[in-house]
């Protein structure tokens, strides 16, 4: 165990944890990589047994070792985040009985919330019962020290199993200590050759703060992908080379069951609290050829800058190939690409892995169209608080008689989209009217056709059904 680093002496006082002995270590280039830790909840009784975190190879393995006796029947997984819901799959598969619990209405904060609720309410056909705007307050145990039961803010739930995963913080008190500065993030603070404040440190990894390349800003982003390349840049320049690392766009991607989840850059939230004004579009599509067998659906959430159209960010999930797309987006936002030249990216194509135009092109078309005022389209997010506000609005399903039947939001008004040209005089030209469809293409017509014949104040849902979030009619 490293105790205490010495910048004047240039040395490290480190412990040996088997034996007891303390040695000092001379160094002329230091690289602090000391990680993060696990954020343990200060509750009662967090200290019994089967109350786990998953954070390194042996809590994992602990975690397995209980689960193999076969006698957990109800678990309980604190927190919205990565670990949190790839755990929930694995509790599901070994049949257990599993509730979620997160303090906030929506997992995943670093996700807009029109499409972390989607991914939500795919966690619950999963068999995830979730306690939103909840909270642990303490634990009870059973007679021989394992948990037996929880107590939250608003229930008591018998529970056998509890994996805490709510978040990490960054390991810095030896940094601290040692006089090196540490940023606004609460990671160390490095300039781009990993270099921290003081000579011959560096800095890497989960303890580290690095260069947001879209708002400038430093962030603390605790993923692989950047500690595997910190660790190289920092390698070439303790042993004589020059390498930087100029900064991250924040890429992630999780697998949430048979859905893939994946980010890049800002969600909308998060560009609007950084200054930028936005524009965003959400649009669902087929990952392939839609008559390709196999095809799947995914939903892709662009947002870009309102004026000049600069790319800000993505957001992309589904049970198709998301993956690839993501990336495509990160490469974009390291370029500092517009809109506009993303919808003419010179993508690969054959009908087993995509479309001629593939679903982010098409999505980006869509974002221009929005951008240059071609169109005006509403989220589904803001659809329902007009509904829950009461809005005297029209909400118009053009779907068919059979797609409206099997299930369609409360309240809406049914014409389908062959009928609308001869119904057209049982809508009110007062009244907002915002039309929605199955995927958007169909709605998206409808507003084309209201428009054109005269109707001043029309709005067609982003996504419709496939990117409504909430409750439908039957």
């Amino acid at each position: 165990r490293a105790d205490s680093i010495d910048p004047v002496a240039k040395s490290v006082k480190v412990t040996n944890k088997k034996t007891g002995q303390s040695l000092t270590l001379a160094y002329d280039k230091l690289v602090v990589a000391v990680g993060a830790s696990p954020n343990i909840l200060t509750v009662e009784g967090v200290q019994y047994g089967n109350i786990c975190t998953l954070h390194n190879i042996p809590s994992a393995i602990k975690i397995k070792a209980i689960l193999q006796k076969k006698k957990i029947k109800n678990a309980l997984v604190g927190g919205g985040g990565f670990i949190a819901l790839e755990m929930l799959e694995s509790l599901i598969a070994n049949g257990i009985r599993t509730h979620l619990i997160i303090r906030r209405d929506r997992i995943l904060s670093h996700f807009d919330k029109d499409i972390a609720l989607l991914i939500q309410n795919h966690i619950r056909t999963k068999g995830v019962q979730i306690l939103e705007e909840d909270e642990i307050r303490r634990f009870e145990s059973d007679v021989n020290g394992d948990v037996a039961k929880v107590i939250t803010k608003k229930r008591s739930l018998q529970v056998d199993f509890v994996l805490l995963a709510t978040g990490i913080s960054p390991n810095v008190q030896l940094a601290k200590s040692a006089g090196i500065k540490i940023g606004k993030t609460g990671g160390i603070r490095v300039n781009q050759k990993l270099e921290t404040n003081i000579p011959d440190i560096y800095a890497v990894g989960d303890c580290t703060e690095t260069m947001h390349l879209v708002t400038g800003k430093p962030v603390w982003f605790p993923l692989a992908t950047i500690s595997n390349k910190h660790g190289r840049v920092a390698g070439i320049n303790v042993t004589g080379g020059n390498d930087q690392f100029p900064g991250i766009v924040g890429t992630f991607v999780v697998k949430v069951f048979d859905w893939t989840v994946a980010k890049t850059g800002l969600s909308e939230k998060e560009a609007v609290e950084n200054g930028f004004e936005t524009e965003s579009i959400i649009v669902p599509s087929y990952d392939k050829a839609h008559y390709f067998p196999g095809a799947k659906r995914i939903i892709i959430k662009l947002i870009a800058e309102k004026t000049g159209g600069l790319l800000l960010g993505a957001e992309i999930i589904g049970d198709g190939v998301v993956d690839k797309r993501i990336d495509v987006v990160a490469a974009t936002l390291t370029g500092k690409t517009t809109v506009d030249q993303l919808s003419k990216y010179d993508l690969s194509y054959a009908p087993p892995y995509s479309s001629p135009m593939d679903p982010l092109i098409t999505t980006a078309n869509v974002l221009r169209n929005k951008l240059e005022g071609k169109i005006e389209s509403i989220t589904p997010l803001k659809t329902k608080e007009k509904i829950a506000g009461k809005d005297d609005f029209i909400l118009l399903d053009v779907r068919t008689q059979q797609e409206h039947d099997s299930g369609h939001i409360g309240g809406c008004l049914h014409i389908p989209l062959n009928e609308l040209h001869k119904r057209m005089e049982q809508l009110d030209d007062s009244k907002e009217i915002v039309t929605y469809c199955g995927v958007g293409l169909r709605a998206s017509h409808a507003y084309q056709i209201l428009k054109n014949a005269g109707f001043r104040n029309v709005r067609f849902m982003e996504g419709s059904m496939a990117a409504w979030p909430f409750e439908i009619e039957k």
